[in-house]
């Protein structure tokens, strides 16, 4: 593989997987620059075998690290590849389909200072596509409180908790965050979402690409469903998979 990468000490480290993608990637990582700079490195893997995304990044002046893989890791392989070298505190796994609207200054102080609670593993903000109490349009939940699932799309957690849990699981068809939320809860870690961070999701672009007609569908949601109860058993998957469980009762912050 290829590297190149502009690299700094920071808190936060954020991977970003892409895939033939690159029109979106640009909206993402100029928003990121623009809207929500914050002290952390970011570092995209590049899983098309191109260079497009070198070539694009050149004309930019952002200090980003690019992977180039010779072939294509998917979703969890290039995340456990940034995780294996990770030396921050907090790792970030996020999409290359979103965009931080203006205004977005305080997403990252906001999200990062709920792990000033020891109790907390992973945190993440609310969209307009995602699934369960995440959504914007769910108005039955509180401004902050603990989940059962964190969805994927941009999710943090700390750097050393992911990496003693052993990263992504690639065995999975599917389904690594309700996977990796189940294993940070069985350690003994609560899942924060602050409803006070948006981040805007156009939602299933690669897996679409990728996987056409496959991916999120009846089939596919059957395949991650039956791994993940063959993983963590029937009982854990339920409490995983209904998406509206909650605690209402923390203190708004």
């Amino acid at each position: 593989m290829k590297q190149s990468f502009n690299s700094m000490k920071s808190l936060l480290t954020i991977a970003i997987p892409t895939w033939n993608n690159l029109q979106q990637l640009n909206w993402c990582v100029d928003s990121l620059f623009n809207y929500a700079s914050y002290s952390f490195d970011v570092v995209i893997v590049d899983n098309s075998g191109k260079s497009e995304v070198e070539e694009l990044l050149a004309t930019k002046d952002y200090p980003i690290k690019v992977i180039n893989s010779d072939k294509n890791l998917g979703w969890m392989g290039a995340i456990n590849l940034v995780l294996k070298d990770c030396d921050t505190e907090y790792f970030c796994m996020m999409n290359d389909d979103v965009i931080f609207p203006p205004a977005s200054q305080m997403f990252w102080p906001k999200l990062l200072a709920h792990f000033k609670d020891d109790t907390v593993g992973a945190v993440g903000p609310c969209s307009n596509f995602v699934a369960g109490p995440q959504s914007l349009t769910q108005q039955d939940t509180s401004i902050v409180f603990n989940a059962t699932t964190l969805i994927g799309f941009c999710s943090l957690v700390r750097t050393g908790l992911i990496q003693q849990l052993g990263g992504l699981d690639e065995s999975l068809p599917g389904g690594d965050d309700f996977d990796l939320s189940i294993r940070i809860r069985e350690a003994g870690y609560h899942l924060r979402v602050d409803k006070t961070a948006y981040l805007h999701h156009f939602g299933q672009q690669t897996g679409n690409r990728v996987h056409e007609g496959f991916w999120d569908s009846s089939w596919h949601q059957e395949l991650v469903n039956n791994a993940l109860i063959k993983k963590h058993g029937l009982s854990k998957c339920i409490e995983s998979l209904y998406m509206g469980w909650y605690e209402p009762m923390l203190k708004e912050a």
